[in-house]
Formats: structure tokens, C-alpha cells, sequence
């Protein structure tokens, strides 16, 4: 399985939020699409970093509650790591583990597809072992 299968079963699309935002209208984003994340873009529509739940608590709990009305570009985390559609399931768990991050953008050619969270790998993977599964119960049973 790669990332284009888990992007067509979720369905095209993906919510972002404008850098120049502030971290409060973040917040009722995410609560509001009970997300754990945002793809943040700049101005031109380009993929600027991304925004995560972790990301508000640690500026709330290091810069009080003043920082609901901070802009998302001075709390979101700029460096993404990005896989693209063609990567496999296993590359995609491999970068989560390694960055140690639950969301990650899809970008190909410059253009953010979506994000593959790690309840989207998590799920994916659980269809595909009982697909797996079932096909040994079959060739079992026609013995």
C-alpha cells in the first residue's frame, strides 16, 4: 500500500490555515475538525510548515495564555519532513518514527496534496493484515 491509496480512501482535500493567522483561530480549527494538525501555507499558497496541537499547549504552557493571540508562523514547526504519493505505507511509518511526529504532508511538485496522519497508517495497516489474513483463511479452507 502507498500513500495515493490512503489519500483516495480518505477522500481529496485537506483543511490549512494561513500563517498570518493567529495560534486562537488554530485552535477552533482544529477543535472544530477534530484535527491534530494543520498544514500552514504562506501567502503564495506554498506549503510553510505545519501546526500542531503539541505545538499550542507547549507555547501556552511556556508563554501563558497571551499566546492564543500570537500568529501561527511563531509557534508552527517550519522544518516538515514530506513524503509524496508514491511512497509505501512502511516509508511513511519509518519517517514517523524517526522525526518522531503523528502528521505528515503530502507534497508533489511543489502542490500539498494532504496529510497522512498516524491513525491513517495505523487504520491502513490494520485493513491491509486483515486482507492478508483473509486470504490465508481462503487458500486454507481449499485445501
Amino acid at each position: 500500500m502507498n500513500v495515493a491509496e490512503i489519500l483516495r480512501a480518505k477522500g481529496a482535500g485537506v483543511i490549512t490555515i494561513v500563517q498570518t493567522e493567529t495560534i486562537e483561530t488554530a485552535a477552533k480549527v482544529l477543535k472544530e475538525k477534530k484535527f491534530g494538525s494543520l498544514a500552514v501555507r504562506d501567502r503564495s499558497g506554498k506549503l510553510a510548515g505545519i501546526i500542531t496541537e503539541r505545538d499550542i499547549i507547549r507555547g501556552i504552557a511556556d508563554r501563558g495564555v497571551a499566546s492564543l493571540s500570537y500568529k501561527v508562523e511563531d509557534m508552527m514547526t517550519r522544518e516538515v519532513k514530506t513524503c509524496k504519493t508514491t511512497d509505501s505505507l512502511k516509508d511513511v511509518i519509518r519517517l514517523m518514527a524517526m522525526r518522531r511526529v503523528r502528521h505528515v504532508p503530502v507534497v508533489e511538485n511543489g502542490e500539498l496534496l494532504g496529510i497522512i496522519s498516524s491513525t491513517d497508517v495505523v487504520r491502513f495497516r490494520l485493513e491491509e493484515q486483515a486482507s492478508d489474513l483473509a486470504v490465508l483463511r481462503d487458500v486454507t479452507r481449499s485445501r
